[in-house]
């Protein structure tokens, strides 16, 4: 074998197992938001007696989910965007285009990141209104989502810089 492969492989494995729990996280969550919700239906229109926390749980559970899906999705860039400027240069300077894209990402999560990581530490312990759980749970959503982020941001920097052309996915049976 290639050792010069041997750091690629890893870098894939790596890659592939943090995506897996990341669309796990996100499945996981998907369906805690619709339990809820489906709950709160339940219990306010047969029931006649709503329950306090869903929609508490359901906004968090929404944290978690979006911000680990929108990590996924720049993984794959698959985020909006505009790229009517981009697509008329020539190549070389779409993959230099791309890299200075990878590095703002980069930068801007981790500013992002930083300062949730702060709020967090000032703020964890603080109660939430109904289910008086740490507020600092929901903000651990959004910290995970950034590292995330900035993780695939990094992602896209390394595979430029190696000119590395991520495997199809394998088609599951």
């Amino acid at each position: 074998m290639d050792e010069k492969a041997i750091p690629h492989r890893i870098y894939f494995r790596f890659i592939y197992i943090l995506e897996k729990i990341i669309e796990w996280i996100s499945a996981v969550t998907f369906l805690g938001i619709l339990a809820a919700t489906l709950l709160q239906v339940l219990f306010r229109y047969v029931f006649n007696k709503p329950l306090l926390w869903t929609e508490e749980i359901a906004r968090y559970l929404g944290i978690f989910a979006i911000m680990m899906a929108s990590s996924i999705a720049l993984k794959h860039d698959q985020h909006i965007g505009i790229d009517f400027l981009s697509s008329k240069l020539p190549a070389p300077m779409q993959r230099w285009a791309k890299a200075f894209y990878a590095l703002v990402i980069m930068g801007v999560m981790g500013y992002l990141g930083f300062y949730t990581a702060i709020l967090m530490g000032q703020t964890f312990f603080t109660p939430t209104p109904a289910m008086r759980i740490p507020i600092g749970i929901p903000y651990l959503g959004m910290f995970l989502g950034y590292l995330c982020s900035f993780v695939f941001g990094a992602c896209i920097l390394y595979e430029i810089c190696f000119h590395i052309e991520i495997p199809a996915p394998e088609e599951e049976a």
